[in-house]
């Protein structure tokens, strides 16, 4: 999963830089705070890292079962950064939105930043799900979802086909250019 795992954060590490230069052309602060956001997503991955790399340590005396449950907690950490960091986000563009609208501008830049983000989380899902595919053998994909210990690959995944499914469109669509 670690793979999967890197796939993302390149993606949403590319994604933010895409947003960051929009941002700096255009002047757009929906922009910037939309790079901000990816910013935040790729933080995301490199605490699932961490986690990922925790789980290698040998057990210690303080520790006498080892780290393997560690990715858990990360796993944990990062689904209540994704809920509560987003949903202020969410809440706080919605209000500046409809208390300081702005006329769109630069549509093209919003567009070709749009297209770019779906192209790399498209990457990332493909990349995530070459690892699902390895380890879910025989299972579907629902069955494989219930069954999984993978917390990271269930992140990442979730976290791709919640990008590619709404929040990427869902950005650009409510004029947050």
């Amino acid at each position: 999963s670690l793979k999967s795992v890197l796939f993302a954060l390149f993606a949403n590490t590319a994604i933010a830089v895409a947003k960051g230069f929009a941002a700096l052309i255009t002047g757009s602060g929906a922009m910037l705070a939309e790079a901000i956001h990816s910013v935040a997503d790729a933080g995301n991955q490199l605490l699932l890292i961490l986690g990922l790399r925790q789980t290698r340590k040998a057990p210690t005396d303080d520790h006498p079962l080892g780290f393997g449950k560690s990715i858990y907690f990360w796993s944990f950490l990062v689904a209540v950064i994704l809920f509560s960091v987003g949903g202020m986000f969410s809440l706080y563009e919605g209000t500046h939105k409809l208390l300081h609208p702005e006329p769109l501008t630069h549509p093209w830049v919003a567009i070709a930043v749009l297209v770019f983000a779906i192209l790399a989380e498209s990457v990332s899902l493909w990349g995530c799900m070459r690892e699902v595919n390895k380890e879910r053998q025989n299972r579907s994909l629902s069955q494989w979802y219930r069954q999984s210990r993978s917390s990271a690959l269930i992140v990442v995944l979730g976290e791709d086909v919640a990008a590619l499914l709404g929040g990427e469109i869902d950005d650009h669509r409510a004029g947050r250019h």
